[in-house]
């Protein structure tokens, strides 16, 4: 895994008070700060950074790489061509196939299912890298969306076939897509083309576009919606609570946390919480970022459960099995 922040931070509660978000919502999230790109760093460059200290760390060949998968979850550098063959040129991954894969800060764990399925296939793919950019600062308001505050960063992982550490084992994906459009982008596409109106109305700037259902009926289903993909992605790998050593979320509210893990029975101990409370929620690298930090931090043990959870506009619920 490989992973690049902006050496910039901004306090949570200042970006709150400029969007216009109260502070008991603010500190819901949990976190202190979230980073935020300079200038020239676009979320191509962002994701190029993570997968070359990926390869660095993982002292891995570029030429072995068979297939990239971008997994950006926010706005990337141009609407059309997508960005995975950029990237694959730009860290000579001359071998690999490359595509985008679109799913919101749901991106990362599908991306990992998708690599699966393509290494089981057992057609020589081999070797997979999972990458991300995200400039979030650049598209919304004050890094915030409703409530949720975003940061800047990329992240990228690489899958190998019958490697030895940190087997995925399986993973629950759900979506309802009847909440597709409660969050989004509602400008730049065919049916709101960029315009003078769609700028003078703040139209590309990611927002809630119907909050009344969002914090009404969503809100009623979001963590329980959460607890049946745990629950089912357990089931299938025949644990349970007691068996998780390390429990990775998106790092969006340190509130909704607490309430799942409660009703999950796991120990917010043995949760991201405190990578949560110091680096905030930056995309859909977040729950592998969490993972690597508690990898280096040695807090987990060969043969340990890791059990992942994210969700992601459109809307979709991901949660994932990890034996390390």
């Amino acid at each position: 895994m490989g992973f690049y922040l902006p050496e910039k931070e901004v306090p949570l509660l200042a970006l709150a008070k400029k969007a216009g978000v109260p502070d008991f919502k603010a500190k819901f999230v949990g976190a202190a700060t979230v980073r935020e790109a300079g200038a020239d760093e676009l979320p191509r460059q962002m994701a190029i950074n993570a997968a070359k200290a990926a390869l660095r760390n993982g002292d891995i060949d570029p030429g072995e790489i068979n297939l990239i998968i971008y997994c950006g979850a926010g706005v990337s550098d141009y609407i059309s061509p997508p960005s995975a063959g950029s990237i694959s040129h730009a860290i000579r991954a001359d071998r690999a196939m490359a595509f985008d894969l679109v799913q919101g800060c749901c991106g990362m764990l599908t991306g990992m299912q998708v690599a699966k399925a393509q290494i089981a296939l057992n057609e020589g793919c081999a070797t997979v890298m999972l990458v991300t950019g995200d400039r979030w600062s650049q598209f919304t308001q004050h890094h915030a969306a409703d409530s949720v505050f975003f940061g800047d960063g990329g992240g990228a992982v690489v899958l190998k076939k019958d490697h030895p550490d940190l087997q995925p084992l399986a993973s629950e994906i759900k979506t309802k897509g009847e909440y597709h459009h409660l969050w989004g982008i509602p400008a730049g596409g065919l049916r709101h083309p960029a315009s003078s109106d769609t700028l003078r109305q703040d139209m590309h700037l990611y927002q809630c576009i119907d909050p009344e259902r969002a914090h009404n009926e969503f809100k009623e289903i979001y963590i329980p919606v959460m607890v049946e993909t745990v629950r089912r992605v357990m089931k299938k790998t025949g644990i349970t609570s007691r068996d998780v050593a390390f429990f990775s979320m998106v790092n969006a509210n340190l509130k909704v946390q607490e309430l799942l893990l409660e009703q999950l029975d796991i120990p917010m101990a043995q949760s991201s919480e405190t990578y949560l409370k110091r680096f905030g929620h930056f995309g859909s690298q977040d729950i592998f970022f969490n993972l690597d930090l508690v990898v280096q931090d040695q807090k987990i043990h060969k043969g340990d459960h890791i059990v992942m959870l994210t969700t992601g506009i459109g809307f979709s619920w991901g949660s994932a099995v990890i034996k390390y």
